[in-house]
């Protein structure tokens, strides 16, 4: 199915921007500590970078790729007591909740971002890192994240993880 088949490249997609926004924090927050303590020099616009860029990037990419698998927080000492096509309705209810809400996050975000772009906002003046991007990871993710609560509304849960199941 064409959906299918999309689903997963853009989550491969995401999954690449994240863990490569993580290595890059990791990376950069290694050469502040270094530039700052044995060179006396820390790096200009280490923060903004973090909070603007970095940070909604490892959040908010992968945040949807929880969804398939149940991996988000759930309410599983009612649920699972409940009979199977309770679990399936409960699981359905909620994910159309949730994708509202995401969608309208995504919305009120998304609209920030636009604002944020004609103005020109910037997150210093020394940096200049546009600050519309940050908002647009946000808007972006949540997008993502609710499109991927819809999609899933009437699909089982993938297979738990037996190596996170529990934690």
């Amino acid at each position: 199915m064409l959906v299918n088949r999309l689903t997963r490249w853009l989550e491969r997609l995401v999954t690449t921007a994240g863990g490569a926004a993580l290595v890059a924090l990791m990376l950069l927050f290694c050469a502040d500590v270094i530039a700052r303590y044995f060179l006396k020099r820390p790096i200009d616009g280490v923060m903004e970078m973090t909070t603007t860029l970095l940070l909604p990037l490892v959040v908010f990419m992968g945040m949807a790729l929880s969804v398939r698998g149940d991996g988000q927080v759930r309410l599983g000492v009612i649920v699972d007591r409940l009979p199977p096509g309770g679990q399936r309705a409960f699981r359905g209810v909620a994910l159309l909740v949730a994708g509202l809400l995401w969608g309208a996050i995504a919305l009120v975000v998304g609209t920030r971002a636009l604002e944020s772009f004609q103005a020109g906002e910037v997150s210093t003046v020394s940096f200049g890192l546009p600050v519309f991007v940050g908002y647009a990871i946000v808007a972006t993710g949540s997008a993502l994240m609710s499109v991927t609560c819809l999609i899933n509304i009437g699909q089982p849960p993938a297979p738990a993880d037996p190596t996170v199941d529990g934690v």
